[in-house]
Order: C-alpha cells, then structure tokens, then sequence
C-alpha cells in the first residue's frame, strides 16, 4: 500500500455524487495495519434520524421486494426458472412478512428440484400463519413426493379444515390414505371430492380403484 508507486491520483470523497443524504461509502482502501488511523469513521446520528432511517429503510425494502419480484415473474413467462429463483429468494428477504412471496419461492425451489428448500419455505409461513390453506397444500405435495405419506396426509388434513370445499385437497389426502392402507377413510374423502365437484376426473379415477 504504502509501497507501492505510480498509485493513481484518488478521486476525493466529496466529489462523489450524494444521492442518499447519508455519509458516503469510501471507493479507496487505507491502510487497515495502522492501527491509529480507522479505516471509517461514521457521523453519529440522532435517535430522530435513526427513526425516519429506519421507516425509510422499511419503504425501500417493500419496493425491492416487489422490484425482484416483477423480474421473477418475467423469468418465469420465458420458463427461465432458475433465473427467476434468486429474484424470488431476493423478494423474501426484503419483505420476510409477506406469505405470497415465500409461497412462490417454495413453487420455484420445487419446480427446480429443491425439496429441502421447498418445504423450509412452506414452513416459514406456517411459522407465523398455520392458518395458510395453500402453505399446507403445498407442503402436503412435497412430502407426498419425497413418499412420507403419513405428514403428507396430516398437511392435507389441515388444508381440508381451512378450506373444506376444495376437491383437490380432498382427492390428494384421499391418495394419501390409499397409500397408507386405509381404504375406507381414502374413498370417504374421494366421495367428498366428487360432491364438490362430480366431473374432478382424479376423484373419479381414484374412486374407480377401490
């Protein structure tokens, strides 16, 4: 650092544009060795500012969410997947609170082959929400598909409470019981598919086994 020679002329902090009002982030690295000389020295800030920072912080974190989340979706109109994750996974971050945006990332993490992450988010939501109908469904759909047919079920069965006029919900936890031997409850919740909807072909076609 201190060594090194034919160092360009460093560009001043104060010719740096201020576009945020706040103490700019330096471009040039000092010596961190010297131990007398910080490397940053940040203006204290009243509690006032701190509280309009932290709103302000809270705006800006909802319109990246949102920012990310457009580019997603175009992602997903061209079926780009894997370019619309971390867009996703960017929106959840900035707005943690948001359910639709941690359902959405655990339907990309499925489609993409990621059932751990899959099932972390549908977890997430029912964290602050058990009352999320589609967090069950969904978590429901991945563990039927890892096989684990009796939490499968337990999902669906919680979905179905939530949203008892639903008929998929019905035919997959129906599925459900199947697999785990219990015919008698499986063509109960098939029935209750078909009354709710008598033309839901999984239903009839289930129905049609037992």
């Amino acid at each position: 650092m201190t060594t090194m020679t034919k160092n360009p002329v460093p560009t001043p902090v104060s010719a740096v544009p201020q576009r945020s009002g706040f103490q700019a982030i330096p471009t040039r690295i000092r010596d961190v060795r010297d131990a007398q000389v910080p490397p940053l020295v940040v203006t204290p800030m009243a509690e006032q500012q701190k509280a309009a920072v932290r709103a302000s912080l809270v705006e800006l974190s909802t319109k990246l969410a949102e920012i990310h989340r457009t580019a997603a979706e175009a992602y997903l109109s061209q079926s780009a997947y894997e370019q619309a994750l971390p867009h996703l996974e960017a929106a959840a971050t900035f707005a943690p609170g948001e359910s639709d945006f941690q359902l959405q990332l655990g339907f990309i993490r499925y489609l993409t082959g990621d059932d751990v992450g899959a099932i972390n988010s549908f977890n997430a939501v029912l964290a602050t929400d058990r009352s999320n109908a589609e967090a069950w469904f969904n978590l429901g759909m991945v563990l039927f598909g890892q096989s684990q047919m009796v939490e499968a079920e337990d999902c669906f069965r919680h979905a179905a409470e939530l949203v008892p006029t639903d008929a998929q919900i019905w035919n997959n936890r129906g599925v459900c019981l199947w697999q785990m031997q219990r015919p008698a409850e499986a063509k109960q919740c098939f029935q209750k598919a078909l009354q709710i909807d008598p033309n839901d072909a999984d239903a009839i076609f289930n129905l049609g086994r037992i």
